[in-house]
This record gives C-alpha cells, sequence and structure tokens, in this order.
C-alpha cells in the first residue's frame, strides 16, 4: 500500500483527544476515556513507521539526524512553552508547599521521562497525589519520545537485514510485540501503576500501530469496500463503547481492547478512503482539531485543574469550558508557534544541531525556569485555598511563623522506617543502650516520631528497635485495601507472622504502637480482615486489635498504646500557613470523643495490668484546647495527619515525662 496523507486519521486523532479530555473532567459517561490515549498510541505507531519505511523505499536509507530534528522541531517547542506557562499559571493558583512537588515533575516532564516519575511517586506513601500534578499527562508523551528514539534504528537495522525484509520486521516487531503485551499482563496482576505507566508494559500498542503498518505496506490486503467499512465502524464504535465505561473492565484489558478496537478503525480508514466513516472524519472540522489535538492534549490538563481550582462548578461546565480553552490555546499555538518553526526552511539545513539544541533548550528550561518559577514563596492571586474547618479564636493571633520557612524541607520532614525478620533481628535495632529495651510498632505516625524515639534513647540509654512501615496499622489482623501494590507489599512483609516469629527473637521490655487510628466510615470498606472475614469495622478494629495485644504480651514484653494524635485532618495545614497572613487561623481544636481504637485500648488497659495507653497529645498541643501550628518556632504539621519529626524530636524531654508516667516505663526505670 503506498504512503499519503489521510485526512481521516486526522480526524480519527479528534476522536482520541476530546475522550481524554472528557475522561479528565469527571464527567461519567466518559469513564473509560483515559483508553484515548491508547488510539493515540497506536496512531504514532502506524504514523512513523510508514514515514520512515517511506524514506527507506524513497532513498535506501533513513537519514537519523533528520528524523530526530524533525521530531524535535514538531514537539519540543510547544511542550516546552506549556511547561513554562503551567508552571506560571499556578504560581498565582496555589501555594508554594503544592508546588514544590511540580518541580520534579515539571522536570520529568521536559526531559521525557514523567512516566518513570509518576510511576515512582504513584508507590511513594509520602508522595504528593499524583493526579493533581498539572504535568501527569506528559506520561504519555515521554513514552512516545522514548519510542521514537529506538524505534528508527530497531526498524532500519530490521528492513535491512535480509532480502525478505517484511518478514524480518514482522517477525522482529512481533516478538517485541508479544514481550511487551506479556509485561501489560504481568504487571496488570502485580503492580497496576507499572502497567499503566511503564514503557516496557505499553509499548505493545505503539508496536501494533508498527505492524499495520508494515503488514499494509507489504502485501495488497483486500476486504471488499462492505468488510473495509464495516472494519472502520465498528473499530470506531468500540472504542467509543470502551470510551464511554459502559463495560466493566480493568484498565489493563480496557488497553487491550482498545488496542485491537483502534488497529481496526485505522486499518479500516487506511484501506478504504472513500467510505463513509473516512468521509466523516476527513471534514474539515474533525480534521483541524486533530492537526491541533497534540497542542489540545498539552493544553487540556492544566487548564482542567485551575478551572477546578478558581470555580465551584460541575464536571459539565468544567468540560464545555475545558474544551473551550484548551482547543483555543491550542489552535493559537499551531499557528503561532508549531507550524513556523515546522516549516522554517533555515532549520531544514540543520538536523543534528536542531535535534541537540532542541533538547538542550528542552534540558535549560527544566533546570532554570522551573524551579525559579515554581519555587517562589510567594501566596496565590486568583484563588482561596486551604481554609480550615474551625478558626481559631482572635486572641491566639500571636501565633508567629518562622522567618524564612523551608516548606521544602518541611514537606520531606518523615522521619524513618526500620524492620527486620527473625533471622535478621538485628536488623530492627537502631539504638544499643544499657537500659530498658524499646520497640516501637506502627505506620507513618510512628515514622514521624522516629527521631524523637531516637533522641530519647539516646538520652536515656535505652535500646531502640523499630518495626516502622508507613501505610500499615500495628494490627496484625488488618489490611488497608488504599495502599498503594508496593506498601501493601511491604505492610504484608512486615506484620504478617512478625508478632510469631521475630518479636520472641527481640525480646524487647516495652512495645510502643502508633498508628493513624482507621476506625471511622470513611474506611469502611477500605480496612478489612486479613483473613477475609466479613465484619462491621470497629469489631474488625477491636478483634485484631486483642489479638494482636494477645501476641505482644505472650512475649513477655509490656504494651503502651498511643492515644489518636491531634492532626488538622480536613485541610492541609502547610498550605494554610504559606497563605495566610495569620497562622493562627490553621490552628486545630482539641476534638471531642473517642476513637473506637481509643476506647478499646483503655478497655484493655483496665482489664489487664501489662496494658497501658498514653495520650502525647499534651506534649504536641500545649495550648489546648486550640492546637497551634508553630510552638516554639518549630512547624508542626507537614500534612493532614502527620508531626513534622523536626518538631517531635524538639518536644521529646516533654513527650519522654508522659511515657515515664506509665506503669510500662516507670516499673522499668
Amino acid at each position: 500500500m503506498p504512503w499519503s496523507y489521510r485526512p481521516a486519521l486526522d480526524g480519527l486523532r479528534t476522536v482520541a483527544v476530546y475522550l481524554v479530555l472528557l475522561f479528565h473532567t469527571g464527567l461519567a459517561a466518559a469513564g473509560g476515556g483515559f483508553i484515548g490515549v491508547d488510539l493515540f498510541f497506536v496512531l504514532s505507531g502506524f504514523l512513523v513507521s510508514n514515514v520512515i519505511l517511506s524514506e527507506v523505499d524513497r532513498s535506501g536509507s533513513l537519514r537519523l539526524g533528520r528524523f530526530y530534528a524533525r521530531r524535535v522541531r514538531r514537539l519540543l517547542p510547544a511542550a516546552v512553552v506549556v511547561v513554562a506557562a503551567t508552571s506560571a499559571a499556578f504560581v498565582l493558583v496555589s501555594s508554594v508547599t503544592r508546588r514544590l512537588p511540580l518541580v520534579g515533575d515539571a522536570q520529568s516532564a521536559l526531559l521525557y521521562v514523567a512516566n518513570w516519575r509518576f510511576l515512582a511517586s504513584s508507590e511513594d506513601y509520602f508522595a504528593a497525589n499524583v493526579e493533581e500534578s498539572p504535568f501527569l499527562h506528559f506520561w504519555s508523551l515521554a513514552i512516545e519520545e522514548q519510542f521514537y528514539v529506538v524505534f528508527p534504528v530497531l526498524l532500519l537495522l530490521l528492513s535491512r537485514a535480509t532480502r525478505r525484509w517484511a518478514w524480518a520486521t514482522l517477525a522482529g516487531l512481533g516478538a517485541f510485540f508479544v514481550l511487551s503485551l506479556g509485561l501489560q499482563l504481568y504487571w496488570a496482576q502485580v503492580d497496576s501503576n507499572h502497567a499503566y505507566y511503564g514503557t516496557d508494559a505499553r509499548l505493545y500498542q505503539l508496536l501494533a500501530g508498527a505492524l499495520l503498518a508494515v503488514v499494509l505496506r507489504t502485501w495488497h490486503v483486500r476486504l471488499g469496500p462492505g468488510r473495509t467499512e464495516a472494519l472502520a465502524a465498528g473499530g470506531l464504535v468500540a472504542m467509543l463503547v470502551l470510551g464511554s465505561g459502559l463495560l466493566p473492565m480493568t484498565p489493563s484489558w480496557r488497553g487491550i481492547a482498545a488496542t485491537v478496537a483502534s488497529v481496526a478503525v485505522v486499518a479500516g480508514l487506511s484501506l478504504r478512503e472513500d467510505g463513509v466513516v473516512a468521509g466523516l472524519l476527513s471534514r474539515r472540522v474533525p480534521v483541524f482539531l486533530g492537526k491541533i489535538s497534540y497542542g489540545t492534549y498539552l493544553w487540556h490538563w492544566p487548564v482542567i485543574l485551575v478551572l477546578e481550582e478558581v470555580l465551584v462548578v460541575g464536571p459539565e461546565v468544567v468540560a464545555v469550558l475545558a474544551l473551550a480553552v484548551s482547543t483555543g490555546l491550542a489552535a493559537v499555538s499551531y499557528e503561532v508557534l508549531e507550524m513556523p518553526v515546522r516549516r522554517a526552511r533555515p532549520l531544514d539545513r540543520f538536523t543534528w544541531n536542531t535535534a541537540t539544541v532542541g533538547v538542550a533548550t528542552s534540558a535549560l528550561v527544566a533546570v532554570t525556569v522551573v524551579p525559579w518559577l515554581l519555587e517562589q514563596d510567594r501566596k496565590p492571586a486568583l484563588a482561596a485555598v486551604g481554609e480550615p474547618a474551625v478558626a481559631a479564636p482572635q486572641e491566639a493571633s500571636e501565633t508567629r511563623l518562622p522567618p524564612d520557612v523551608d516548606w521544602e524541607a518541611v514537606s520531606n520532614d518523615i522521619g524513618g522506617v526500620g524492620s527486620c525478620s527473625a533471622d535478621d533481628p538485628e536488623a530492627c535495632t537502631v539504638a544499643e543502650g544499657s537500659g530498658p529495651h524499646l520497640l516501637v510498632v506502627g505506620d507513618s505516625q510512628a515514622q514521624m516520631l522516629e527521631p524523637m524515639f531516637r533522641r530519647i534513647a539516646r538520652e536515656r540509654d535505652l535500646t531502640l528497635s523499630l518495626n516502622i512501615v508507613p501505610g500499615c496499622l500495628w494490627q496484625e489482623g488488618l489490611t488497608n485495601l488504599k495502599s498503594a501494590e508496593e506498601t501493601a507489599k511491604t505492610c504484608d512483609e512486615g506484620r504478617v507472622g512478625w508478632y510469631d516469629e521475630a518479636l520472641p527473637v527481640l525480646a524487647p521490655d516495652v512495645v510502643v504502637l502508633v498508628a493513624r487510628p482507621r476506625d471511622d466510615e470513611s474506611w469502611g470498606e477500605a480496612v478489612v480482615r486479613r483473613d477475609g472475614a466479613d465484619l462491621p469495622l470497629e469489631e474488625s478494629v477491636v478483634e485484631s486489635s486483642q489479638e494482636t495485644l494477645d501476641k505482644i504480651t505472650a512475649s513477655g514484653a509490656r504494651v503502651v498504646v498511643v492515644e489518636r494524635l491531634i492532626m488538622p485532618e480536613t485541610f492541609e495545614p502547610t498550605e494554610c500557613l504559606s497563605t495566610t497572613e495569620d497562622p493562627a487561623r490553621c490552628a486545630v481544636p482539641v476534638p471531642l470523643g473517642t476513637s473506637p481504637t481509643d476506647a478499646f485500648a483503655v478497655a484493655a488497659a483496665a482489664g489487664d495490668d501489662t496494658v497501658d495507653t498514653v495520650d502525647l497529645n499534651p506534649a504536641f498541643c500545649p495550648t489546648a484546647p486550640m492546637c497551634q501550628p508553630v510552638v516554639d518556632g518549630e512547624i508542626v504539621w507537614r500534612d493532614d495527619h502527620h508531626v513534622t519529626a523536626r518538631f517531635a524530636e524538639a518536644r521529646w524531654r516533654q513527650v519522654w515525662r508522659l511515657l515515664y508516667r506509665t506503669e510500662a516505663f516507670s516499673d522499668e526505670g
């Protein structure tokens, strides 16, 4: 099949980009619209293969420098402008504490490694929510660029391998396709985030398009007008149905189905340019929207986030506004920036130089402009953010924010972790002393106290061991379904069987249990029994807590359960502090009532003289009934449910006094 421009494929780009846009606005009718990216992948593999093979057919070779230069001129100018403009926009609408994590996101976007950045972030317990990053959508562009770097060389080598190049190319691409598809299926079972973001697990979609291009270019495929039309129409309808979310499917299988549908519609449109479907997609409006679809894709996600930041409206309104604004920006970018750069005749004389300068410019913006914009410590001008649910009374306004707060240091102040197995119990021990052996078990709230416990151990000559796993409750029988897959795996390794196997070997004198209570209605379907028992949440918590306490006391250790720590919970304290003139507005009232976990612990302590509870809030909230966000010049909270490790360590004396009042420590001391 000879290759020539097919306007219907531009019309197909329109379908892809607006599926993604509508999905990102949260419209229920586009619940599977993310498969627009899958269509883009198949189209990209198909088109780039035709471009490469056409040049090989015409000239007998491929000028790699020219190919890379054309890719750079096509993609980088608009991407650099969007990243810079988005960074500037978010200075106006968000606080510096929300912007700091975006620096790495923007840099990875400009260097086309965003997919690996977001994959790592999705498994990081303390990382900002990747879905709140205005650069999230660059993950797919990163995969395409990584593909473009390697694929031309691979295709050129395969086409030169033998006189029967078509069979060699099909065999080579087919092998990589099968490998990538296998990795997609594997990662879907092991780590769904890797299945979604990983280049290795996504290449099969680009290779599907490439294989289609090789087949259509090599063999005279004849299906007849009716079958070809049915192929195009069936593929397009299947894409729309998959994009609607009507069919309950996992993202992995939806992506595989979308790949099949994409291959069908691209094949149908390529084999018959005068069909009904091709005619509809070849009309002037869809073709133009398809030509600017790259810009629309670049702009749509930051536009949606800004709209949601400054407006309180439903997804329908956001969808209409986002469609209009992102399309308008894309049209301007296409006419003013993208096409002039692509058509610039003087640049045709340069190949490798153009590619090198383009990549260097992108890298330079990443290390200079991006951090300069996003790290500016200024209050947002276009949005009111982060106000607490209950403001502090006026008399608390003497609270002062320390000068020149290093917000990045505050957000990264998370403490340390530690765990071990029965075969290597020494790995748990982080301090050796002549006094009692203290073991701290818990989740990220224990992690934020880890430097404090180290300080206590050092000052009071204690031996200190840790079994701290972020996101992992101290109750062995409970599991948190909200955890990322890697976190859940680490939790299983750190809890299941640990009290039976490792705890007796460690033989601590006192075990301190610290964790964020997960026992209210918001955790009703997320926290469940590991053994699969279908119990109400409160009953699951009580039973699992008792089982764990029994195992600890049976080992001969005393137990101290730390009661619920007062946290902001309903707002981000650092965001509040960085956007308000009065830090006292970010204070938190002492909550009323007792959590089910605390109620159980108090009851257990009353009936068992080897179990104690301790309330550390007097140490962390000396200004009760309102807990101030700054105490003695230290920022108290790093986020809505963690204190800063530095603040906790600064309060070690007050905490030790509270611990020492319990029978567990006074008896040991």
